[in-house]
């Protein structure tokens, strides 16, 4: 969100967040080294404490650093399965950070991805959470067009929305030709949770499971950072499957990394986006009235309602 940020450790091991600038020429102190419970600039030395503070300035006496600037911005932060998250309002939030699901518990396998996209947090989270484009962009690798008929329900939940499949097709595929049982029935949800991640979950009816939850951080408006647990439960040989699950998910993340910095560099050619919206376009419009809702301050579209939508993958 176009803060600069310097994230460090205390002597105890928590986390700490300030602005990262120093307040005597601006140089940025996640340039620098943490001291003891402090942070140095690295361009003057001057110290600063986990409240921001000035905590010494070399060149000056520690008797005169009363009349001198108050500090920099300290942000409140929350570390939660091994991710840092951070709150830009004056006022922390006091709601726990989403979390991702089965991740360490006994029996799932788990891997991380971080990746950056040219595009904003709506067209990332419209990507993460759409079927069709699967078909042509990951065409052979996730999907290969079937022209089966599809049903889908659509539901407004008091977090977001979600799409529930029924039948899909799972053939031409080369995840499902591996990672799914042949004679096992898939249950396959999509989830916007608001207002930045996604899930996206495969259950199936022997026990095996696959969940991908993907939580956006905006950058700027056309930039997202987008970080990716996968956790999955096999009932044999999962740390194998991971040696080949792992690899052929970066393959295709990385194809929709090129898809949408194509779509974001169009959209800024032609000085902004003219969409179309399609029944099958399933979870556009929540995401967009969720985080339009939120970003007003307004009520969010409300929870219960369902959507019939039938559409060819």
């Amino acid at each position: 969100m176009d803060n600069r940020l310097v994230i460090f450790r205390d002597g105890s091991g928590k986390a700490v967040v300030l602005e990262d600038r120093c307040r005597h020429r601006n140089v940025p102190l996640s340039s620098g080294k943490v001291c003891e419970d402090t942070i140095q600039c690295p361009y003057h030395g001057w110290r600063y404490h986990t409240d921001g503070s000035i905590a010494s300035i070399p060149a000056i006496p520690i008797d005169q650093l009363e009349k001198y600037p108050k500090g920099v911005k300290k942000f409140h932060c929350d570390e939660h399965q091994g991710y840092v998250w951070v709150c830009l309002s004056d006022a922390p939030v006091s709601s726990t950070p989403t979390p991702f699901p089965n991740l360490g518990e006994p029996g799932w396998v788990s891997f991380h991805m971080k990746t950056r996209f040219n595009a904003g947090v709506e067209a990332c989270l419209e990507n993460f959470l759409d079927c069709p484009h699967a078909t042509y962009v990951h065409r052979g690798w996730f999907r290969s067009p079937t022209h089966k008929k599809v049903r889908v329900i659509v539901r407004t939940l008091v977090d977001g929305a979600e799409a529930e499949y029924f039948e899909e097709p799972r053939e031409k595929s080369a995840i499902w030709s591996l990672l799914s049982p042949k004679k096992a029935q898939m249950k396959h949800t999509d989830r916007f949770i608001a207002p930045s991640t996604s899930r996206v979950d495969y259950q199936f009816s022997n026990g095996m499971h696959y969940t991908i939850t993907s939580s956006c951080t905006p950058v700027d408006k056309d930039v997202t950072e987008v970080f990716t647990v996968i956790t999955f439960r096999i009932r044999l040989l999962g740390h194998l499957v991971k040696l080949y699950f792992k690899p052929l998910s970066k393959l295709i993340i990385t194809q929709d990394v090129n898809i949408l910095n194509e779509q974001t560099t169009n959209v800024n050619k032609f000085s902004g986006a003219e969409y179309t919206v399609v029944d099958t376009d399933l979870l556009f419009k929540p995401i967009q009235l969720w985080r339009e809702a939120m970003e007003s301050g307004k009520a969010p579209p409300a929870a219960g309602k369902e959507k019939h939508v039938e559409l060819c993958l």
